[in-house]
């Protein structure tokens, strides 16, 4: 008895210390039209059925709206205030509004009993005592005067023609509002007055200064306005999707979202669309919102996801990423296929700069080949090998370029390089090839004619290599390369280890290899697929890539499946996973279709999950079942 209590509060204390730090589920199902930012730790998303959602700075929350009501536009202003927020919708053909006094949310739709009032699209706060709303279905303006609470109501000033779906005001005196039909007013001189048609629906508008500001609407159309005149649309468009809201931080700098997840960057004068594996959701976007830094977008079925810790990749072209490497947050490398396609020798040589926010591509001095492997140095000196057919590639980077390094004699391509320092690292490639560099490239002897594709060293005298056929070779000083026992025949592609004492291999069919000091031994791991790259930054903490967008993650007691949320869109093949900590580090692989950009993950912050702990507790108690069986036999 003493001693099943003793396994039974075992258990129990093992499932509270390992108790997964689950994602909490979207505090609501509802579409959520608008979003506004107050501050960093401060916001606003209001959407169908009367939902209000705050952020707190961790998390967003329900909180009470006092209605059921649609609502599609909530404003704080801009520049922002904190304490008074509007808030407008319409449902059934009737129109609301609501009011938020910092703390809590009420009713003020004096004056919309009218029938020009029946769905309100979007609204604008200038203060609490002024603000203007826009009706979709009707085409009106309406303007809220008076102090919430203590008297005041909206007043219908005029009638557009067509419905109007967004509004931004610049001042008390000057406002823009667009809607159907391409439709833009403007607010001039006490009136709304047609200043021009551009043909295609406008959904949003914003202006980032009164002589400058943009509108995105149906089909991707972005228009420019600046001069007086409202250019476009921006040819050519970075999406076909429809656009629903834009936001700018700066003149130089903004944001657009629309339908099937789209989000779009503004940098430096262009609109670039992210890659569909770099979005957090393919579900329609209605709105953005930025405020001290921090963006957020919201979308339907409850939609919520942070848009400031989204990367915005520009100048990569399409390409088979086959290897990363990140010297810190901010710094690092990806190298791939050419342009063109693996194999083809066509197109343009791959290798892309990571700043930590954007991709840009390197400067390449010599032929047109693909890169399988790249390992830096430092932020200014690095390496990147490959070849295209039996012809060797190796790169240098310095000055800024990579510039081409004649390699030994012989046909073979490159697989993986790792450079200990600038003066110190070693190649390995097809038909057992190993070179070694300490100032001039060289070919060193092999013990195997297998290919090899996987390269770690922990150091001058201690490495490791593995290649096709299950080959596992030592390196232990003295300049010779050893084939060591190996309990697998499958193709091995990729070997990391932590110290001398934790190892781990992964290879074809799903194949993983842990090193204890010792001996390799097989891992169970729920994979079946071909893993091509391993990385761990502790004992608890590593990640193993490969194909059909196959991601798997392991905690120090098992390896189990990750899924990104979404899905990764057409399961591409994941070649390469870097990792600076267990919150920060770049998964690579092939575009999700071809012609697309190729697939770029960040690295989640690691999370014990549901399964992982129902695999543990399971492994557990069949344990138990073992003790207490042999206990009753003995």
């Amino acid at each position: 008895m003493k001693m099943s209590l003793r396994i039974t509060v075992s258990v129990v204390l093992l499932a509270v210390f390992l108790a997964p730090v689950v994602s909490a589920a979207p505090p609501s199902t509802s579409n959520l039209n608008s979003v506004a930012m107050v501050g960093s730790s401060n916001g606003w998303a209001v959407g169908d059925a009367g939902t209000i959602l705050n952020f707190d700075g961790s998390s967003w929350n329900l909180v009470p709206s006092g209605t059921s009501v649609d609502l599609f536009s909530v404003s704080f202003g801009q520049p922002v205030t904190a304490t008074s927020g509007f808030a407008v919708g319409g449902s059934g053909g009737s129109a609301i509004a609501l009011h938020y006094d910092g703390v809590a949310w009420s009713m003020i739709s004096q004056g919309l009993n009218s029938p020009a009032a029946k769905k309100l699209s979007s609204v604008f706060e200038i203060s609490s005592t002024d603000a203007w709303a826009v009706d979709s279905t009707t085409g009106e303006f309406w303007h809220w005067t008076g102090q919430p609470g203590s008297g005041g109501g909206w007043s219908s000033i005029s009638t557009a023609t067509q419905g109007l779906n967004s509004v931004f005001m610049t001042s008390t005196t000057d406002g823009w509002a667009v809607g159907g039909g391409g439709v833009i007013y403007r607010f001039t001189g006490g009136s709304w007055v047609l200043y021009t048609t551009v043909g295609s629906t406008l959904n949003g508008v914003f202006m980032a200064s009164p002589d400058e500001g943009w509108a995105v609407g149906a089909g991707g159309v972005i228009y420019h306005y600046v001069s007086g005149v409202w250019n476009g649309p921006v040819s050519p468009g970075p999406s076909g999707q429809d656009l629903e809201s834009v936001f700018m931080l700066s003149p130089s700098e903004g944001w657009a979202v629309g339908s099937s997840g789209a989000v779009l960057h503004y940098l430096n004068g262009v609109w670039t669309q992210q890659p569909p594996n770099v979005q957090t959701s393919t579900e329609n976007l209605s709105s953005v919102s930025f405020a001290e830094g921090s963006g957020w977008a919201v979308g339907d079925s409850g939609t919520v996801i942070s848009i400031s810790s989204q990367p915005p990749f520009s100048g990569f072209p399409s390409s088979v990423l086959q290897s990363v490497f990140l010297t810190s947050t901010s710094d690092g490398w990806a190298v791939g296929c050419s342009t063109d396609g693996c194999g083809s020798g066509t197109g343009q040589t791959v290798a892309a700069h990571w700043n930590g926010a954007t991709f840009t591509l390197g400067t390449i001095v010599g032929p047109t080949s693909d890169l399988y492997s790249v390992s830096m140095v430092s932020g200014s000196d690095g390496w990147a090998v490959g070849g295209i057919g039996s012809s060797p590639l190796i790169l240098h980077y310095s000055g800024g370029s990579w510039t081409q390094v004649t390699s030994p004699p012989g046909s073979f391509i490159l697989r993986a390089i790792f450079m200990l320092d600038s003066g110190d690292g070693w190649a390995v490639g097809d038909n057992g090839m190993i070179l070694h560099y300490s100032g001039s490239w060289v070919i060193v002897s092999t013990p195997t004619t297998k290919n090899l594709r996987g390269l770690f060293m922990l150091g001058q005298n201690d490495g490791w290599i593995v290649g096709d056929g299950g080959t596992i070779l030592r390196f232990q000083g003295g300049g010779q390369w050893v084939e060591v026992g190996s309990p697998t025949t499958a193709d091995l592609r990729s070997v990391n280890l932590l110290d001398s004492t934790h190892g781990w291999i992964v290879g074809s069919s799903g194949t993983i290899l842990h090193y204890d000091g010792n001996v390799w031994s097989t891992a169970s791991a729920f994979a079946t697929s071909n893993l091509n790259s391993v990385a761990q930054v502790s004992s608890q903490d590593a990640w193993a890539v490969g194909d059909s967008g196959t991601i798997i993650q392991w905690n120090g007691v098992a390896w189990y499946p990750y899924t990104p949320s979404p899905p990764l869109l057409g399961n591409p093949n994941l070649n390469s996973v870097f990792l600076l900590s267990n919150d920060n580090g770049l998964i690579v692989g092939a575009p999700p279709t071809p012609g697309t950009q190729a697939t770029v993950l960040p690295i989640p912050e690691l999370e014990t999950t549901p399964i992982l702990l129902v695999l543990i507790l399971a492994t557990l108690l069949v344990f138990v079942r073992k003790k207490h069986l042999n206990a009753n036999h003995s």
